[in-house]
């Protein structure tokens, strides 16, 4: 009942109205006041050219207060709604309610507008007055309510109905002749329509007039950016022109939003009803509501140019995705299709700081790209001595890189005045060199409109003052005069822009981040444990991360990673996580580290080397608050940067020295058009790129973006005199390194331009893999198309560039566990010599070719940077530290007898950090065993390494004993020096005696999961016991031809590619390298690693050598098409998928020619409920060559006759070491590792170019540069 009442009723509201009637008197003469400013200002710029000024001398409203009649309120309306309906009335002329006293006291309201004709000193003002004036009406109010503080969204008001407005209006005689103008009979109906016909597109129901509060609350301005949209016209096809005798169009296109102001202007194709513009036009965006309108138009000389028609796009499209490619818009005139346009569409959106639960908002990432919003406000005490009459009509000019971009509007006999549309939003794509200027000019009919002052500054230096409360700005170039002037500044990260940083910023230094290990995680799985990693982020972009420990809540990574820092600003967030298979990986909690408290500035300027390393162990808290749940050790270093010069700031400072000025704005530089007409961009496959501004409509007066060269020196002479300055901060000069200079420093930044590509696949990342990471340092963003310009920068930290390796590769999908050698994802691959690589590519474009497995061709444009880094490197991190280790097993003597006989069955098993790794053979009834067996693992830190090694007796059904062990200390050994030792047992007696070979290379970390061999370490594209695949960078030229192999995959040649200029390239000579002898050969793809993964589709199966045959010929000079001997060591690990109850059994088969296979071996005969089986030492060696073919045969051992499950055929792994590998046989998959070791004696003559003295010690400089440790 009261709720249906309170949607019939109505409220009075007789409390307000007798508060109204005595806070009026107070607060009405402030509001008329307010008014009056707020109002001279709008007269001022909107003072028709005939009137010299407008303003308004005198505002009242009254002493009668507006009264609230009474008041609706709709309870049924949403949960988060409040809908009212509100009658008011403003009749101050209506005396009935008055008293005697309110009647003698009572003013009624008046305004009074004086209008100044003439010119100057010869003028005279007339009073326009508007007096006793009535309002009442009927006002819909909908209060829209949020949780987040303010609570109410926004406001929304609207008329329901016209309401009723009376007045008295002179416009001429003043107060004593003055008369009505409305007693003209039709000129109050036509000024009553005038005003409802303003009001109601406004507010009149069904529009309403919407009032965001909580946004004007939050200090941000409704219509800020949110990103910028780049849109690429490629053309247009069957355009109609509406005019039948208008013959064939000379169509351009128009982009504005909504079909306002244009944005940007395409060029004109003369003649042209399918016409190809290929350019692109970047768009600052404020709203997704809004839609992009595409106008075409046929241009002619004469007359106004015709409109075609129009396309539209609706941007509420790329708020979801960003990417919209190859669309095909209908144009439409007058309802009817005129053709169809081809655009490209994407979005860069702004990007913001991490918001943490506790409601602070991180600060955003650093970029060089982004766009700044620049507003005058206000300027006061101008100088009014450069009038005759002592007044003003300013107007403020803004200008970016001396280019006009934005005009306020023309107020008028001012010397203080305030600009309400002085806000101008800019794409600025190169932040470090970019300059703001404010001209401010006083508006002259005829003469040229003088200077009043001038204001240039850096947008960094202006950043810097804006963060210390500086607002006011004093004039240059002036008597007296200052300007209030602020800068907003929103990163943007965009990719693609050609001749643009994509954001990227030039590093002042790396943290450097130990991740050693983390203790009593939690434990987010229902069943099992969690699958931890760290990872860092820095301003909410993830920088690197270590492997996973799957199933661990203890997990020891013992991995550094190095992050480039911008800023001691910047906070770096270390984040544990369980990663999921299926969804996003969950948080286990995190820790922040200030980039303030390592980074701290020198007297001098330069940035001092924080290396104290301190072991800290800091407790993980979830959203970096609550309670803490497990703890993180790890440690933190800094190590800044050399001061270098960039060659890109030197050109600009001697093009600026030469007085070579560029008259087009900086976002009008980035617009590429592609030449299709040209005959030779054609045959080359290339886009050739002229930069132009877009030419807007001809009715413009003033275009902005037009260089004026007087007025961009008077803003540098004026810049010397400007009070404001930033802090003056001390900085090291900057040093001119040559490129031989360059190299000579150990540890660096790389920094990598991916220009252009012509790729043979599209929808693919390129990726780069420096040296033993897991995971890539750089990814692309996603390329949608096969000729594609990147315009991306990255970079990645080389440890050791004299013989640090980097990887291109193209790959289908990121990888996200780093199984970075799944040939699945991986399309092509490119694996060089960073420091070969440098110096072809250094600081000019390069083009590199990667050649994929299907022998495709794909070919990028890069080039490349070297920033030094001051540091020492831990010897822990250095190649000498990790690589691959054989070990001979000879013999041993002197052993425990340990069986009744007098004599012990000896075996060795060898334990690498607590896993078993090899064991021998079994020696029967003997003391002085010789075993005279070898295998190889990778090491990935020699000084952490914990190797051992266990003498054990075999008992025949009872558990081994054991006769002795003994610690190997791996510091010892020299790299690539064979070393003999004797080891004695920690038993009652015996010696054994090993030969050790430590060859340093690379070693890869992957996934540790429940494996038993080596632990978490694989070496990438390197075969056990074969020679190692090329690492070296060759070609010819400087800027094409860096092809890293002329061979392409699996050794077959490839004579008939040609290079994108039309011309075939020359033979890549693989016996050089910027003079230097280089013995090894180049690879250019990855060796697909699927082989055991699926069987072959033919038997039987002829294989190609791999590429670690075709090393050993080349290096050691074998004959060509043999391949190498060794003998491949296999480890069965597990089988799941067969039947439940079976007794499953692995059957290994030797292929021995034509006549069938030999068996080598099977397993035990396990039997499961579940049908998942998992084995124990399962392991053994076979003497083969590395092509030679296995086949795997599963079956169900039974008394009477085995039962087959499955077969398949299998190769040993030739391009990874000990990775665990599954193989799908029948229903079922089998686990399995192989190895393959190369026979000694026919590596014995690989080439060892690399000489060290001693582990951990200073290494001999070699001049040859081409070979890379085996």
């Amino acid at each position: 009942m009261a709720k249906a009442r309170l949607e019939t009723d109505t409220e009075s509201l007789e409390w307000m109205n007798g508060f109204l009637i005595k806070f009026w008197p107070i607060y009405a003469p402030v509001l008329c006041d307010t008014i009056i400013a707020s109002v001279d200002q709008v007269l001022s710029t909107a003072t028709p050219a005939f009137f010299d000024s407008l303003r308004m001398r005198f505002f009242t409203l009254g002493s009668k207060p507006p009264r609230m009649d009474h008041v609706k309120t709709y309870p049924r309306a949403e949960d988060d709604t409040v809908l009212m309906d509100w009658k008011f009335s403003f009749t101050p002329n209506d005396t009935s309610d008055l008293t005697a006293r309110q009647l003698k006291n009572k003013v009624n309201p008046k305004v009074i507008l004086e209008v100044r004709i003439g010119k100057g000193m010869i003028s005279k003002g007339l009073d326009v007055i508007v007096e006793d004036f009535a309002f009442s009406g009927l006002m819909r109010v909908k209060v829209k309510l949020q949780i987040p503080f303010p609570h109410i969204e926004k406001v929304e008001m609207c008329f329901m109905g016209r309401p009723e407005i009376d007045y008295v209006c002179k416009p001429l005689g003043g107060e004593t002749f003055g008369f009505d103008i409305n007693i003209i009979p039709g000129l109050e109906s036509f000024i009553q329509e005038q005003i409802h016909g303003n009001l109601q597109p406004m507010m009149y129901e069904p529009n309403v007039f919407p009032i965001e509060i909580a946004k004007m609350l939050a200090g941000n301005p409704v219509d800020q950016a949110i990103g910028v949209l780049a849109v690429t016209i490629h053309g247009a096809q069957g355009l109609k022109n509406p005019d039948k005798f208008g013959g064939t169009p000379d169509p351009y296109a128009v982009v504005s939003l909504n079909g306002r102001d244009a944005l940007g202007k395409t060029k004109t194709v003369q003649e042209n009803t399918n016409p190809r513009w290929n350019e692109t036009i970047y768009v600052i965006i404020t709203s997704f509501v809004d839609s992009l309108t595409l106008q075409l138009y046929d241009w002619n000389e004469y007359r106004k140019d015709k409109e075609l028609g129009k396309a539209t796009f609706a941007l509420e499209q790329v708020e979801e995705i960003t990417e919209h490619e190859n669309l095909q818009m209908e144009v439409v005139a007058n309802g009817k299709p005129r053709g169809v346009v081809q655009a490209d569409v994407r979005f860069f959106p702004v990007l913001e700081g991490l918001k943490l639960e506790d409601g602070t908002e991180e600060p955003p990432p650093e970029s060089n790209t982004g766009i700044a919003r620049f507003t005058v406000e206000q300027a006061k005490d101008l100088d009014g001595t450069k009038s005759l009459i002592g007044a003003l009509n300013p107007y403020a000019v803004l200008l970016l890189n001396g280019k006009e971009i934005h005009t306020t509007r023309k107020l008028k006999r001012t010397n203080n005045p305030i600009w309400d549309n002085g806000s101008k939003e800019i794409l600025v794509t190169d932040r470090k060199a970019a300059r703001l200027g404010l001209v401010i000019k006083d508006d002259r009919d005829i003469a040229t409109d003088p200077i009043l002052g001038t204001y240039q500054i850096k947008v960094d230096d202006m950043l810097q003052l804006m963060e210390k409360g500086q607002e006011w700005y004093h004039l240059a170039g002036a008597k007296t005069g200052r300007a209030k002037m602020m800068l907003q500044w929103k990163p943007v990260a965009m990719k693609g822009i050609t001749g643009g940083s994509g954001g990227y910023v030039t590093p002042i230094g790396v943290m450097r981040l130990h991740f050693q290990s983390a203790r009593d995680l939690r434990n987010l799985e229902t069943m099992g444990k969690s699958d931890a990693y760290a990872r860092v982020l820095l301003s909410g972009v993830e920088k690197g991360k270590t492997v996973t420990f799957q199933n661990n809540l203890n997990p020891d990574w013992d991995e550094v990673i190095y992050v480039p820092v911008h800023s001691p600003r910047e906070k770096l967030l270390l984040e544990v996580l369980d990663q999921e298979n299926i969804g996003r990986d969950r948080s286990l909690g995190l820790v922040e580290i200030p980039a303030a408290d390592y980074i701290k500035m020198a007297d001098h300027g330069e940035y001092e080397v924080y290396e104290a390393k301190r072991l800290m162990s800091e407790p993980l808290r979830m959203h970096g608050k609550g309670t803490p749940k497990g703890k993180l050790n790890f440690t933190v270093a800094f190590y800044p940067t050399l001061n270098l010069t960039d060659p890109d700031d030197e050109a600009e400072e001697e093009k600026a020295a030469s007085g070579e000025i560029d008259d087009r704005p900086s976002t009008e530089r980035l617009q590429p058009s592609t030449d299709r007409q040209s005959k030779k961009s054609v045959d080359s496959g290339r886009r050739s790129f002229e930069y132009g501004a877009p030419s807007f409509p001809r009715d413009k007066t003033r275009e902005a973006g037009k260089l004026d060269t007087t007025l961009s020196r008077q803003l540098s002479k004026n810049e010397k005199e400007q009070e404001e300055t930033t802090e003056e901060v001390k900085s090291p000069p900057k040093v001119r390194l040559s490129p031989e200079e360059l190299v000579k420093h150990e540890s660096g930044l790389l920094v990598f331009k991916l220009i252009e590509g012509n790729l043979a696949h599209s929808d693919v990342r390129v990726e780069v893999v420096m040296d033993d990471m897991a995971f890539p340092s750089f990814s692309s963003s996603k390329v949608k198309s096969k000729q594609t310009q990147f315009g991306e920068i990255g970079d990645a930290f080389v440890r050791e560039l004299e013989f640090s390796k980097i990887t291109l590769r193209l790959r289908e999908k990121t990888d996200r566990k780093g199984d970075s050698d799944k040939s699945d994802a991986t399309i092509a691959k490119l694996t060089g010599s960073t420091m070969d690589t440098l110096l072809r590519c250094l600081n000019k474009p390069t083009e590199l070719v990667l050649k994929g497995s299907d022998g495709s061709m794909n070919r990028i444009t890069v080039s490349l940077r070297y920033i030094p880094v001051k540091m020492h490197l831990d010897p822990s991190e250095s190649i000498n530290n990790q690589g691959n280790l054989r070990v001979d097993v000879l013999d041993a003597d002197d052993l425990p007898a340990a069986d009744r006989n007098g004599y012990s069955d000896p075996f060795c098993r060898f334990d690498l950090n607590g896993k078993e790794i090899y064991k021998t053979k079994i020696q029967k009834k003997t003391l002085h065993p010789a075993w005279n067996e070898y295998f190889e693992c990778p090491v990935a830190s020699r000084t952490a390494a914990k190797f051992s090694v266990k003498v054990m007796d075999w008992d025949f059904g009872d558990k081994a004993d054991l006769l002795g062990t003994a610690d190997i200390n791996l510091e010892l050994l020299d790299p690539f020096k064979p070393k003999e030792i004797i080891l004695g047992l920690d038993g009652k007696s015996g010696v054994l005696r090993l030969k050790l070979l430590f060859k340093p290379d690379y070693v890869t970390r992957c996934r540790q999961g429940s494996s038993t061999f080596s632990g978490t370490f694989a070496a990438p594209g390197k075969v056990i016991g074969a020679p190692v695949k090329g690492v070296g960078m060759v070609g010819g030229g400087v800027v094409k031809g860096a092809s890293f192999l002329r061979h392409g995959f699996k050794s077959k040649k490839d004579s008939s590619r040609e290079v994108s200029d039309g011309n075939a390239m020359s033979p890549v000579d693989e016996s050089t390298t910027n003079g230097d002898h280089v013995n090894t050969p180049r690879i250019n793809e990855p060796v697909p690693d699927g082989d055991s993964d699926r069987p072959p589709q033919t038997p039987p199966h002829n294989r190609s050598r791999s590429f670690g045959g075709a090393s050993v010929v080349s290096v050691a000079g074998g004959t060509p098409g043999m391949s190498e001997t060794g003998s491949a060591i296999f480890t069965i690990l597990a089988a799941s998928g067969f039947p439940p109850g079976a007794k499953v059994q692995v059957h290994v088969k030797q292929s021995t020619g034509p006549k069938g296979g030999k068996e080598v071996h099977k397993t035990k005969a396990l039997k499961s409920a579940t049908g998942q089986v998992e084995w124990d030492h399962e392991m053994f060696q076979v003497n083969c060559s590395a092509d030679t073919q296995f086949q795997l045969l599963v079956k169900d051992d039974k008394l009477f006759g085995d039962e087959l499950l499955g077969e398949t055929l299998f190769f040993v792994d030739d391009s990874s070491t000990g990775v665990e590998k599954t193989v799908k046989i029948g229903e079922g998959v089998v686990t399995l590792k192989t190895t393959f070791v190369q026979r000694e004696e026919s590596a014995k003559d690989s080439p060892k170019s690399i000489h060290r003295k001693s582990f951990l010690s200073k290494r001999d400089r070699v001049p040859s540069r081409g070979t890379t440790p085996v």
